[in-house]
């Protein structure tokens, strides 16, 4: 072969993929008594505009039964870790982050009920597993918001509402309604008491999220789950049965007269 050919030749593989890099940082400063998934949402919308976040885990020590004081960021790439050191010191909302390069650290596994054995570290994305079965979660529908304002931001401050409902796992925003998931005894009953009261400027309506398929069509949500809009338990059916039933009975009175 021609050795300007040979020199022309690409001999590395251009097919492969190139190795992922990801870098972590450790967060203090937060409220150790603050709700566990409050502080995910206020880390994720402080660094989301560093890079591409992978994972946000926040340590727990259940003996005390509060946060643990360091929680870890990871990013995919590296420049990210840079952007999120430039954050040291600043506010995040309410309270001052201190932001420090940080390598894994095994020995915040916390949950070993949800550890992979097959993996030793807890920053890396398959060292968490499902929740056991029995964890049972409730879900409710929430409407009312204001939908104008940032999803995480609604996400938040539905956190912070039914937080004293028991613990919230999981906040899920649709355009018109948010359902969220919740954990502890008779978490669901103390949220529907919350139906009315004011978040805000608005005033919000909570109910009880129906299980089972969907009655309609059209009633699914983009990300394959029931709309809630469509699976709102409320009072108000019976208040508009109770409309139409004095609205028929009215106008068969005047039918009565007229006769």
């Amino acid at each position: 072969m021609d050795e300007s050919a040979i020199k022309g030749l690409d001999l590395s593989d251009s097919g492969a993929d190139a190795p992922r890099i990801f870098s972590t940082i450790s967060v203090e400063g937060y409220d150790t008594w603050l709700p566990k998934y409050y502080i995910e949402l206020a880390l994720e919308k402080h660094f989301s505009s560093c890079g591409e976040i992978i994972l946000i885990y926040v340590p727990t020590d259940f003996e005390m039964r509060l946060l643990k004081s360091v929680a870890f960021v990871r990013f995919e790439g590296g420049a990210a870790e840079e952007e999120a050191l430039k954050l040291n010191g600043t506010d995040a909302g309410g309270w001052t982050a201190t932001v420090k390069p940080a390598p894994s650290q095994t020995q915040f596994g916390d949950d070993p009920w949800c550890v992979d054995p097959n993996c030793a570290d807890p920053l890396c994305p398959d060292f968490w597993c499902p929740s056991p079965l029995n964890d049972k979660k409730h879900e409710i529908c929430v409407t009312g918001f204001d939908a104008s304002l940032p999803k995480i931001d609604l996400q938040m401050a539905l956190c912070k509402h039914f937080s004293s409902c028991g613990e919230v796992w999981e906040v899920n925003v649709l355009p018109c309604s948010a359902y969220l998931h919740l954990r502890g005894q008779g978490s669901v009953r103390k949220a529907l008491k919350l139906s009315g009261c004011n978040m805000g400027n608005m005033t919000l309506v909570v109910g009880r999220l129906v299980t089972g398929p969907p009655k309609r069509r059209g009633c699914t949500s983009s990300i394959g789950k029931p709309d809630p809009r469509f699976l709102l338990e409320s009072c108000n059916k019976k208040k508009k049965m109770g409309t139409e039933s004095e609205t028929s009975g009215s106008d068969t009175s005047e039918s009565e007269s007229e006769m």
